[in-house]
């Protein structure tokens, strides 16, 4: 019988709200904050030549790879060329094509873990299995596995690995000759711009991903896959039979944005709205919501933190009153149930936070 595939929770939610909906449910960055006026400048010169509307390498152009492989170098500590850059449909579409090419057998994930990964993994039907630490993990962990995880503020737990800690990762994937995907996402979001060192670059057979949507523009669509120039053209199959390439308009409007403008500039910007925001948020959950516990991140985009009651049953109350926010139980495997939920501050206005944190407040108090 035919497996019956389930939309994500979190997509269902925002084809559901409406204008009056207050969202902290989505991953959705500040669209105040895109640089809007210099896209339209890059996108004005890509215009110039018709190569911008052409089919393209399955790989990526090579300027934008030249310049995400600089990332890697200058800001992570972890020396790359563009040899070992592929340039994907959004970092969404790397679960993907790894999965159908280098996954034939155990896949392990963090508990709680991100749900648009999860429903990749499912979808595919792989074996998936939850560990909640380092010790869990090396007792499963066999030849040929993969372990994905988030080193950098997890989706949802806002975690992050410490640098003692990935060696110590690094040594027992590496031991046990597995494979490791490791997301990251939001590493470039930490609050204090201090960027920590990829596992990745510690894992012999290892993936690294990354995208453009948290820190320029999430409608580009967007991503990379950070791995050796061999993993790249077994991986260049699976690509192809998806899209041929990535957008190269939106891969052309990207490099020149990069050329005219500072990143990184930009991604201080984002840093310091944000960290503003989370506060902000959490004062308000402190003030409305004291019954639910939370410790406060150091990055990224969420607020995770546990309720007294349900978080699910909670979660589509507030959606009736056009409030919503996400419970944790989708972001387990057997969506077990859960008190915990996820914030995103980063989508909403401060008196969007306020007021939808009140109506939240008053649905626990009915």
């Amino acid at each position: 019988m035919k497996k019956e595939l389930k939309r994500s929770y979190i997509r269902e939610i925002l084809d559901a709200i409406n204008e009056q909906t207050i969202s902290f449910a989505g991953g959705l960055p500040d669209d105040s904050l895109f640089p809007l006026e210099q896209l339209k400048e890059a996108s004005n010169k890509v215009f110039e030549t018709s190569k911008c509307l052409q089919y393209s390498k399955s790989i990526g152009d090579d300027n934008l790879r030249e310049k995400i492989a600089e990332i890697y170098t200058k800001y992570l500590s972890f020396p790359t060329t563009k040899d070992e850059i592929l340039i994907t449909s959004g970092s969404q579409q790397a679960f993907d094509i790894i999965s159908k090419t280098f996954i034939d057998k155990s896949l392990f994930v963090q508990s709680p873990t991100y749900i648009g990964a999860l429903g990749s993994f499912k979808i595919l039907d792989k074996e998936i299995y939850e560990y909640k630490n380092l010790s869990s993990l090396k007792k499963s962990l066999e030849k040929n596995d993969c372990v994905y995880i988030m080193s950098d503020f997890s989706n949802p737990t806002t975690k992050s690995i410490s640098a003692k800690k990935r060696e110590d990762y690094a040594k027992v994937i590496n031991e046990k000759k597995a494979f490791l995907i490791e997301d990251g996402a939001y590493s470039l979001l930490s609050f204090d711009g201090k960027l920590k060192i990829p596992l990745a670059s510690k894992v012999k057979n290892s993936f690294h991903l990354g995208s453009f949507s948290k820190i320029v523009a999430p409608g580009l669509r967007v991503g990379w896959i950070r791995t050796s120039k061999e993993n790249i053209s077994k991986l260049l199959v699976a690509k192809e039979s998806l899209d041929l390439h990535t957008s190269i308009l939106s891969q052309m409007i990207l490099n020149q944005y990069l050329e005219d403008n500072k990143l990184f500039e930009h991604i201080a910007i984002i840093r310091k709205e944000y960290e503003k925001k989370m506060k902000f948020m959490a004062k308000c959950l402190k003030r409305y919501l004291p019954s639910f516990t939370f410790k406060r991140p150091k990055g990224g985009m969420f607020i995770y933190g546990e309720f007294e009651e349900d978080s699910f049953a909670l979660a589509k109350k507030a959606l009736e009153n056009n409030v919503a926010f996400v419970p944790a139980k989708v972001f387990f495997k057997d969506e077990k149930e859960s008190n915990f939920a996820r914030f995103n501050y980063t989508n909403s206005t401060f008196e969007e936070i306020e007021r939808g944190i009140k109506i939240i407040s008053s649905n626990i108090n009915k």
